[in-house]
């Protein structure tokens, strides 16, 4: 088995439904308070089709969003590379046909033929063009704005009353995921290269960080109407307590403990896209830190999660 396969195997968390109760509590009301139901006069409110439309991005198996709960009140769009990922969660929460729809949306593509020719590469000591020039080639290959409307034959099902707009959107965990494994091969394979190889592959690899943010952030700037989540990894501790007195102290705005924090790359990067479009194009209508119990269980870590709702304006 090669590390790449190792790697993916370990990626799902065993038991999250269980030990992620309180945390999956805690996120799915945000979101529901910051998601208020549009009730428009004159029209039968429990019917389905005057619910809106929350898409959330990158949802797979759901450990973490109660999307049961969420279909009470929701038209809801699931969006992830991983069918089978979301139809796991689907049947977990007991969603029926008409509370869901599951989308493909094309903002960011690498498929696992790419990451083992990435991985072949750094185990026979590939010159280090040669990796800049595959990394560049994945840039390009996904480079572009957001057009206006993503191809039907990315939707499963009827979907076209989908396409154009979402009602809100939410992202929890994505934008750390969306390179994150190629920066964890590197680090496997780091004896094959000298130090300056290292970091012009890491830089190689944070540029498209960059790329894949503001692209998904493009994307769901303009398929959303109304509000937009951004839930991202602020800290990492080994003991609860020391995640917990960490969230508060955020929350607090505390100044030492803000300086003292390195975002990790993706949510670096999510930090520069939302300051340059605060106050221009979105609004921070609230914010707040939760404790993300990771991998109590392996150990491992419990993340400080961040929390922005940004209304557009």
């Amino acid at each position: 088995m090669s590390y790449f396969d190792e790697m993916i195997a370990t990626e799902r968390i065993p038991d999250s439904y269980v030990g992620w109760e309180q945390y999956r509590r805690e996120v799915t009301e945000y979101i529901e308070n910051n998601c208020r139901e549009k009730k428009e006069s004159g029209q039968d409110t429990d019917a389905a089709n005057s619910k809106p439309v929350l898409a959330l991005w990158g949802i797979g198996p759901a450990g973490d969003i109660d999307i049961g709960r969420l279909a009470d009140n929701y038209r809801l769009v699931l969006i992830d590379r991983d069918r089978e990922a979301v139809l796991s969660a689907v049947r977990e929460y007991g969603l029926k046909e008409q509370d869901y729809i599951i989308a493909d949306i094309p903002f960011w593509h690498v498929d696992d033929d790419q990451y083992r020719l990435y991985e072949a590469m750094l185990e026979d000591c590939e010159d280090t063009e040669h990796i800049l020039e595959f990394l560049t080639g994945i840039a390009t290959a996904n480079s572009g704005k957001y057009i206006g409307r993503t191809e039907s034959g990315d939707i499963v099902n009827d979907t076209d009353r989908y396409l154009d707009i979402f009602d809100y959107s939410v992202a929890v965990g994505l934008h750390s995921q969306l390179n994150s494994r190629f920066a964890a091969l590197l680090y496997h394979y780091r004896d094959n290269y000298h130090d300056e190889d290292l970091r012009l592959i890491s830089s190689a690899i944070s540029g498209l960080n960059e790329a894949a943010v503001e692209r998904l952030n493009d994307y769901m700037y303009h398929m959303t109407k109304d509000v937009l989540i951004y839930g991202y990894e602020v800290a990492a501790c080994e003991d609860q307590t020391c995640a917990e007195k960490l969230a508060n102290a955020f929350d607090r705005r505390d100044v030492e403990t803000m300086k003292s924090v390195e975002h990790i790359e993706g949510v670096a990067q999510l930090m520069k896209d939302m300051s340059l479009h605060m106050n221009y194009d979105v609004e921070l209508v609230d914010s707040r830190h939760m404790v993300w119990p990771f991998d109590t269980a392996g150990g491992r870590k419990n993340y400080v999660m961040g929390f922005a709702a940004m209304r557009k304006i």
